[in-house]
């Protein structure tokens, strides 16, 4: 018996969720069904642009953070090299005490030497820049192509809709009745091909 009312209970839902679509297919759809499915583009761009945040944050974090090790790995070697140099320095200083002239050169080109590396690492940081901002404008103008193309055929759609309404609209029972009269006359007149 219990069951029998769960199988009459399955039956009546299965007969309404079937009788929906033809009672609804009468009736226009209402306002907030487009406000709804909005709101649900939103949230799945939302979702996609969370989770391709979530997965690229990790790569490109090891990226730069990469790239800052490198930068700080150089910039060890140059301190390293430089308080080495200032070492030889000072034992120079001391052993020739007299040669001051050839110290002010040796210091001179110490600096050039270290002002040409430091441009060197400046230019490259600034390329790397460069092609981070690039790709980032590239990425940019992807989605900006997308949106378009997706703007366009919504545009379209839209348009046919409106074209296939104002048709309707515009074809009264007496156009469909002499439409109909015309194209019976002539397939009736029309000779059959051999």
């Amino acid at each position: 018996m219990k069951a029998l009312g769960i199988i009459a209970a399955a039956a009546l839902l299965g007969l309404l969720c079937w009788a929906e679509p033809a009672l609804a297919a009468k009736q226009a759809p209402p306002a907030w069904k487009a406000w709804w499915d909005w709101g649900w583009r939103i949230v799945n761009f939302l979702i996609l642009a969370l989770l391709i945040f979530k997965m690229a944050k990790q790569p490109l974090k090891d990226f730069l953070s990469g790239q800052r090790a490198k930068v700080a790995g150089e910039l060890e070697e140059m301190e390293r090299i430089k308080a080495q140099a200032q070492a030889e320095l000072k034992a120079m200083q001391e052993q020739t005490a007299g040669l001051a002239q050839e110290l002010t050169s040796f210091e001179q080109a110490l600096g050039a030497a270290a002002e040409l590396e430091r441009q060197r690492m400046f230019a490259d940081a600034q390329q790397e820049a460069e092609l981070i901002l690039e790709r980032a404008r590239l990425g940019a103008e992807i989605s900006l192509r997308r949106a378009k193309r997706r703007l366009a055929r919504e545009i379209l759609e839209l348009a046919a809709s409106l074209a296939e309404e104002k048709l309707k609209a515009a074809v009264t029972a007496a156009d469909q009745s002499r439409l109909l009269g015309q194209f019976t006359d002539q397939a009736l007149t029309a000779k059959p091909q051999s």
